[in-house]
């Protein structure tokens, strides 16, 4: 292809700006700022995707990507799908910008308790890589302290399954094999973004911001912060009366889990049913550190 024409090829390509999460780092809101900014950012030239998910049901996002089981067979497969459905039902214009943002793209969070980092990772980002037919326009990913993410994740689970074995998660989060960095390292080498953006969670980034960082020609436009916030935490009474029920082999429908964690919203009373000691929490923070550390010299990232 002459260098004219694949100028012009490079003009109609998609662009794709993704929100990679992660888990537990205020994702849904993220995607309720996109939900919310949707005319806005119609106006701008952008479209958005995201998945429905914690009550934002106009989303239609439905990536299917790979998980540790698939072979390269799988992958290919996989990432043919996920190129059609980013093409004809996301981005059907050739020349569409397109704000997609989810959090299960790096995989699932039940790998932890095996202490594996998202072990999937490098498999689902090269069957994004191929959906996407090029290279990312920009990356956001939020990362946050472990000792918090941790705890956050399997509270998460403990909303949805029965866990028995606390103790036993965490001796697989403090032994985890590997973190953040090695994960921003396989986002920049296979999506190969123009901007890889950083964030830390614990700084409590407005929404509109990360947005702006993530599509700077977006810093004029007038958007509005997420209204309400979505995918609220269960209290310990709730968790315990959820683990309670799992317990005896009941399976709660979608409404039953929405009243009981409805049911004891307002009560707090902590039963220390997810606290790690206060060495774990120096071990898990000392890590964090020198990955924050790391990130900050890393070539190709943008820690803000």
């Amino acid at each position: 292809m002459s260098e004219k024409n694949q100028q012009s090829a490079d003009l109609m390509a998609r662009q794709y700006f993704l929100h990679l999460g992660a888990h537990r780092t205020g994702s849904s809101s993220f995607q309720l700022c996109l939900h919310e900014n949707r005319a806005a950012l119609a106006n701008a030239g952008y479209g958005v995707a995201f998945p429905a998910r914690d009550g934002i049901r106009a989303g239609q996002l439905a990536l299917r990507l790979p998980q540790p089981r698939h072979d390269a067979e799988a992958e290919t497969r996989m990432a043919e799908t996920a190129r059609q459905h980013l093409t004809q039902d996301i981005a059907p214009a050739p020349d569409q910008k397109v704000l997609l943002s989810e959090e299960n793209i790096l995989g699932s969070m039940s790998h932890f308790q095996q202490a594996l980092f998202y072990p999937a990772s490098a498999k689902r980002l090269r069957a994004l890589r191929q959906a996407m037919e090029g290279p990312a326009a920009a990356v956001l990913l939020v990362v946050r302290d472990y000792g918090p993410f941790f705890r956050s994740c399997i509270r998460k689970r403990m909303e949805e399954t029965i866990v028995t074995d606390f103790e036993g998660a965490v001796s697989a989060y403090l032994a985890m094999d590997r973190g953040w960095l090695e994960v921003l390292r396989e986002v920049r080498d296979i999506l190969e973004p123009a901007k890889l953006i950083v964030a830390r969670h614990e700084d409590r980034p407005k929404r509109v911001d990360l947005l702006r960082e993530l599509a700077p020609d977006l810093a004029q436009v007038a958007l509005m912060q997420p209204s309400t916030s979505l995918n609220i935490s269960a209290t310990d009474r709730a968790l315990s009366a959820l683990q309670a029920r799992y317990a005896t082999g009941e399976k709660l429908s979608r409404k039953a889990w929405r009243a009981t964690l409805a049911e004891w919203r307002d009560d707090t009373t902590p039963l220390g049913l997810t606290e790690f000691t206060p060495r774990e929490l120096r071990a898990f923070s000392m890590r964090y550190e020198r990955d924050l550390s790391d990130i900050a010299k890393e070539p190709g990232l943008t820690l803000i």
